[in-house]
C-alpha cells in the first residue's frame, strides 16, 4: 500500500512540475528578455539600426509608395504570406497610386525555421524581422517595430496601413475611399472602438488584470484587425511609444499612443467598411469593404480571384 501511495505522490507532484514549467513558459512569450524588461516603464528601441534583423531592399524616395501594408505574421504562416504575395499584398499600381506590402516577425527559436525565413527574404524582399520573440504578447513590439521601419526607411509614403495575416483587404476600395477622403495628416482610422472596457475573465485571451490597467475604460482606439493612418501620424507614434508604458494588447497600446497624442479616431466611410470579424462572401459586399477577418489562405484565394474575375459585373 505504502509503495503505491509513494508512486500516486510522485506522479501528482511530476505532472504539478511540469504543468508549471508550462506554465512558466508561457509567461516567457510576454517579453523580449523577460530579466531585462520591466513592462510598468515606458519602453523604446535605443538603435535602430540593430533592431532589425531582416529588412528590405527599397528605394521609397524613387518611387514614394501611395499605401504601405504591414502584416504581422509568424514563421509558420508561410502559405498565408504566399498567398497574399498572389492576391491583396501583390505590389501594384491603384490607378496612379502605388501599394506595397512588408511581413512583420520576431525570432523564432527553431534554426531550421530561421533559414527558411532568410530564404523567404533573399526572394521575396518583402520581410522585415526583429530581435524579440515571436508571440502573441509581442504584437506590441511587433506593430512598433513596423512603425520605426516605415519611419526610417520608407517615411516617403503618405499612408501606412497594419493588419494580420488572416485577413482579406480589398485594396482597391481603401485606395479609392482614401483618395476621397483627401486627408494626409492626422488620420487613423478602422474598425472604431471607442467604448471598450478591459475583460477582467481571467480565462480570456484578452484578459487584462487591475494591475495591469486600473482604468474601468479603455481609451478610443481601432481593432487590430486592420487600421490604417497618415505617416505623420506614423511619425507622431513613434516618438510618443518610448514615453507610454508597455502593453500587451497591440490596438490598445496604440489608443494610449493617440490619445496622449490628442489625434481622434475617424471613420473612412459613412457606411462600415472595416469588419474585425469575418463576412460572409458576396461580391457586391466584398467590393464595399476594406478588411474581412479570420479567412484562410485558400479562401482569401477563392474570394479575391472571384472580385477579379467580376469586375464587371453590375451590383
Amino acid at each position: 500500500m505504502m509503495p503505491r501511495r509513494k508512486w500516486i505522490f510522485g506522479t501528482v507532484l511530476l505532472t504539478s512540475f511540469f504543468g508549471f514549467c508550462v506554465l512558466f513558459s508561457k509567461l516567457q512569450d510576454f517579453c523580449m528578455v523577460c530579466h531585462e524588461r520591466n513592462f510598468s516603464r515606458p519602453f523604446k528601441f535605443n538603435n535602430v539600426s540593430e533592431l532589425f534583423l531582416l529588412k528590405p531592399k527599397v528605394q521609397c524616395e524613387r518611387n514614394p509608395p501611395f499605401l504601405v501594408l504591414l502584416v504581422t505574421t509568424t514563421h509558420s504562416q508561410s502559405d498565408a504570406r504566399n498567398t497574399i504575395r498572389q492576391t491583396w499584398g501583390k505590389e501594384r499600381q491603384i490607378g496612379r497610386k502605388l501599394v506595397s506590402t512588408y511581413f512583420l516577425l520576431g525570432t523564432s527559436t527553431n534554426p531550421r525555421m530561421q533559414k527558411e525565413l532568410i530564404d523567404e527574404s533573399n526572394t521575396y524582399n518583402d520581410i522585415i524581422q526583429g530581435d524579440f520573440k515571436d508571440t502573441y504578447y509581442n504584437l506590441t513590439l511587433k506593430t512598433i517595430m513596423g512603425i520605426e521601419w516605415i519611419c526610417a526607411h520608407c517615411p516617403q509614403t503618405k499612408f501606412v496601413m497594419k493588419t494580420d495575416s488572416d485577413m482579406f483587404v480589398n485594396t482597391l476600395y481603401l485606395v479609392e475611399l482614401l483618395e476621397k477622403k483627401n486627408q494626409t495628416t492626422n488620420l487613423f482610422t478602422g474598425s472604431l472602438r471607442p467604448h471598450d472596457a478591459p475583460i477582467r475573465d481571467i480565462h480570456s485571451k484578452w484578459y487584462i488584470s487591475k494591475t495591469e490597467y486600473p482604468r474601468a475604460k479603455y481609451p478610443p482606439f481601432c481593432s487590430g484587425t486592420g487600421y490604417v493612418f497618415s505617416v505623420d501620424v506614423a511619425q507622431k507614434i513613434r516618438s510618443v511609444s518610448r514615453t507610454v508604458s508597455f502593453f500587451k494588447l497591440e490596438d490598445v497600446f496604440v489608443g494610449m499612443c493617440l490619445e496622449k497624442l490628442k489625434i481622434n479616431l475617424q471613420a473612412l466611410h459613412t457606411e462600415i467598411t472595416f469588419f474585425s470579424f469575418k463576412q460572409p462572401f458576396t461580391i457586391c459586399g466584398y467590393r464595399k469593404l476594406v478588411t474581412s477577418h479570420g479567412l484562410r489562405p485558400y479562401e482569401i484565394f477563392l474570394f479575391w480571384e472571384a472580385l477579379q474575375r467580376s469586375q464587371d459585373e453590375p451590383c
